[in-house]
């Protein structure tokens, strides 16, 4: 099974914030069994983001998102992603319930953009975000699945941990992966791998070699999966 990885935010294109999230996906979807085909990072635009859904979908069987689900204008991933998968935008009432608790505790008044956050499509599931104010939302199409998450680290980490990785464990028959590091030292990388040459030769075909080279020391990756 393969997995794409879209993380939205201008302010991690220009080096404003860093990509942690990316990191963190990619190692909870590789430990239960997806290759991680792309990680992309893109702009809050309506047109990018289509572009960036439609080509990793095309290679993918899920895509996580995460970002530009906030309340304010420049928050642009619901709309497009309802656009995209053809819904309409309806009130969830679980989700301003949740809202306004949220706001009312903390001794703000609820106004216009703290109620838009129940606002979603109605063609998706809307997963429950304990942390947060936006929601989570899962979509799919022809078999495929597409969820989209807010861009706060702890919000993301905690919605996959809980809601996203047990769905993905029911709906997929996933293979296990294993990678094991050996890490090696006083030999560069060229003079390693031909050492190695032929005992690499000689691995299964389903165990992968991969060369990390690191000033002073290479790291060996050993890569497999399957039942």
């Amino acid at each position: 099974m393969k997995a794409g990885i879209i993380c939205i935010g201008d302010e991690l294109l220009i080096g404003q914030t860093l990509n942690t999230n990316a990191f963190w996906i990619a190692k909870k979807l590789n430990s239960i069994g997806f290759s991680i085909r792309e990680q992309v990072t893109i702009a809050d635009n309506e047109n990018v983001i289509l572009n960036a859904l439609e080509s990793s979908l095309q290679g993918a069987d899920v895509v996580l998102i995460t970002g530009g689900l906030g309340p304010t204008n420049d928050d642009l991933t619901m709309p497009t992603l309802n656009k995209y998968f053809g819904g309409s935008l309806v009130k969830d009432e679980k989700v301003y319930q949740h809202v306004k608790q949220l706001v009312t505790s903390r001794g703000f008044v609820m106004n216009e953009s703290n109620e838009n956050q129940a606002i979603v499509p109605d063609n998706c599931t809307v997963i429950h975000n304990a942390n947060g104010t936006a929601p989570a939302l899962w979509f799919e199409k022809e078999g495929k699945v597409v969820v989209a998450m807010p861009g706060v680290p702890y919000e993301t980490k905690h919605i996959i941990t809980e809601e996203v990785i047990p769905k993905l464990r029911k709906q997929f028959d996933l293979p296990e992966i294993i990678n094991q590091m050996v890490y090696t030292q006083g030999l560069p990388e060229s003079m390693l791998a031909e050492q190695l040459k032929d005992w690499e030769e000689n691995l299964p075909e389903t165990i992968k070699l991969a060369y990390l080279p690191s000033p002073g020391r290479v790291k060996l990756r050993l890569s497999s999966k399957g039942k």
